[in-house]
């Protein structure tokens, strides 16, 4: 059971720098390879039995914050969802599909963020 769960901190882990990877061409890099990195690092550390409670709640921090800005956007796209596809290039008439994205990375980050805690055991509480 023990390698089950390595093998999931590994893919989180590898899915999350993957996401970072993938904004090197965004307009605002720097903010999305730092988030996404951020998040990298809880399950990459818990692989190697490490927990950092400070940077998992930093981790947490950053994707509620993403969350509360992005939601606006998000929401006014599942307004529009039947009319408009989310993958499609930016436009800047229509800003909540860009958002929208957004949402939905920082959605997953903090999925996968907590579900690498849960697998690793650790007390998110002293």
């Amino acid at each position: 059971m023990i390698y089950i769960g390595k093998i999931l901190q590994f893919l989180f882990g590898a899915t999350l720098f993957a996401f970072a990877s993938l904004q090197f061409n965004d307009p605002d890099p720097i903010i999305w390879v730092s988030f996404y990195t951020l998040c990298a690092m809880v399950p990459t550390l818990l692989l190697f039995n490490r927990f950092y409670r400070p940077l998992f709640w930093f981790a947490i921090l950053g994707c509620t914050i993403e969350l509360i800005i992005s939601a606006p956007g998000a929401h006014q796209y599942f307004l529009h969802r039947t009319q408009e596809p989310l993958m499609q290039g930016m436009n800047a008439d229509k800003p909540y599909i860009e958002e929208c994205r957004e949402f939905l990375g920082a959605l997953i980050a903090m999925g996968l963020v907590c579900l690498s805690a849960f697998l690793g055991k650790k007390k998110l509480f002293r």
